[in-house]
């Protein structure tokens, strides 16, 4: 990133600089009182609780499939279904995201990422209202569709929204909080389907989302957006809410949006689409999707969809299989709420390996456990099963959408994260459309003994490629995807030393 002199152009219209400094990373500095620290706190937290309240209402349509299907297989009517006819109820959700992931892609550069989440809970109200008066499997299948487009639309917007709106010290605490309260959509729609007919809980399950629809028109849309949109009176607007009232904080953020943008509108005219090229983007996307497939081999989603229909698979009748699925999800509300607490004093790194190691291991003694089909081992299955959730969600599962609005630059967060998301969702549909095949053919020990070697795998990737973003801020981040290197351990230290030296410095006294 240029500084001392103005950013210059080579032939093929890259940057080139010679010294740095028009450009400084921003400072954050001490607020004077500590009622301002208090507001502007609070404030991050409510923009955060209104994406966390679509981020549940969209986790109820991922675990519904686990109390439908085992209902419509007793049913006595034409919604019966068997194991063909599940498998596409379970995975067609994921098919239909992808295109509301893309298409979300587009809309929050256009409109903003406010407006696409409340645009978002339009349809997955249409779609419970038609799973609900379904008659056939063709609505249900509908429903579920429109469900699904959904879910695409909100994922993405309601990370960028969080990433781009909070200060840098908050945002890993505060962007894995969709993933808690996912978590506990997917806990409450197990609930609700233990104890009422699925035609109930679909008509329930509109509340949430027509509730997110009313809170978001209290809250400022993006900064970021704002800024690069040109609406500046409208950004500083924004911020000097966020930032709790205090005006020399907002207005030092609001001077560094437009800075950050002036460089890069100086530096790279080019199109959008030829920026995914450019190593600062093409790596953080290499990162990010390859862990997102390793993560859905691992099996975080897997067992939400067919929570149920796995445990049923377990030997050994300790309690009801609902009763077993609504604890996994409790084990995962609990967890996602842990991790967003040691995201505020863990590097992303160190949550990463103590995900993915715990994950290793518990998934492969599970499955020697069930290999040897012993009765009186029931009691440890449990146990491996608790732990293996525990440890795949206080990391794996949370952290995709933090690195998303973090790794990101922001003249392509919009797209990238629309894209991410819907290859993340194609993966996902393929794997769940094929898992009860799998598990027929290797048995369910076999699946979590691949649950365990994609665990490795991932814990190995992150490793060597992932960036330590904790408590930077995004210019950051953006300015080191800029060097040379892909492997964590070959960045450039006099580089970092160099830029941002103080910067941590900083941060610690904010």
């Amino acid at each position: 990133m240029c500084t001392e002199k103005e950013p210059s152009m080579d032939d093929d219209g890259e940057m080139k600089c010679e010294t740095y400094s028009i450009y400084k990373p921003l400072e954050f500095k001490k607020p004077l009182h500590k009622s301002t620290t208090y507001r502007k706190i609070l404030a991050q937290i409510f923009l955060t609780s209104a994406v966390m309240m679509t981020s549940a209402s969209c986790g109820m349509p991922v675990g519904y499939s686990a109390v439908l299907l085992p209902q419509l297989k007793t049913a006595n009517n034409s919604m019966q279904i068997d194991d063909e006819m599940g498998s596409w109820i379970a995975s067609v959700h994921s098919a239909a995201t992808p295109f509301g992931s893309l298409l979300s892609g587009v809309l929050m550069d256009r409109i903003g990422r406010k407006l696409v989440l409340q645009l978002a809970s339009v349809p997955l109200v249409l779609g419970w209202v038609l799973i609900s008066i379904s008659e056939n499997h063709a609505i249900l299948l509908l429903g579920r569709v429109i469900a699904g487009l959904s879910s695409g639309l909100s994922a993405a917007a309601g990370q960028v929204l969080i990433g781009e709106s909070t200060e840098p010290r908050l945002r890993g605490m505060l962007s894995s909080g969709p993933f808690a309260s996912y978590s506990f959509g997917i806990l409450l729609v197990y609930a609700l389907g233990s104890l009422l007919p699925w035609r109930i809980v679909s008509g329930l399950s509109t509340i949430l989302p027509l509730l997110a629809i009313f809170v978001f028109l209290f809250l400022p849309e993006s900064p970021v957006f704002l800024s690069r949109q040109n609406k500046q009176e409208e950004a500083l607007k924004a911020l000097l809410w966020l930032r709790g009232g205090n005006v020399a904080q907002a207005k030092e953020e609001s001077e560094h949006l437009q800075q950050r943008i002036k460089i890069e509108t100086n530096s790279h005219s080019e199109r959008i689409t030829r920026s995914f090229t450019r190593p600062h983007v093409l790596k953080p996307l290499l990162i990010i999707n390859v862990f997102n497939i390793l993560q859905i081999l691992s099996g975080t989603y897997l067992v939400v969809f067919y929570a149920v229909d796995i445990l049923s698979n377990v030997n050994g009748k300790i309690i009801d299989y609902f009763l077993a699925a609504s604890l996994t999800a409790c084990v995962r509300f609990v967890f996602t709420i842990i991790a967003s607490l040691l995201l505020a004093f863990l590097g992303r790194r160190t949550i990463a390996l103590i995900s993915g190691i715990g994950s290793t291991i518990s998934a492969l003694a599970l499955g020697i456990v069930l290999h040897q089909n012993c009765e009186e081992s029931q009691y440890l299955v449990a146990l491996f099963i608790l732990l293996y959730v525990a440890a795949n969600t206080v990391g794996f599962f949370v952290l995709p959408g933090v690195m998303l609005g973090e790794l990101f630059p922001a003249k392509v967060r919009g797209h990238a994260g629309g894209i991410t998301f819907m290859l993340f969702n194609f993966a996902l549909f393929g794997v769940a459309k094929i898992f009860p095949f799998v598990k027929n053919l290797i048995g369910i020990h076999g699946v979590f003994w691949i649950f365990g070697a994609s665990s490795f795998l991932a814990s190995l990737f992150l490793y060597l490629v992932l960036p330590e973003t904790k408590g930077k801020s995004l210019s950051y981040i953006e300015d080191y995807f800029q060097q040379s290197n892909f492997v964590w351990s070959k960045r450039d230290r006099n580089w970092e030393n160099k830029i941002h030296g103080k910067e941590n410095e900083r941060l610690n006294q904010a």
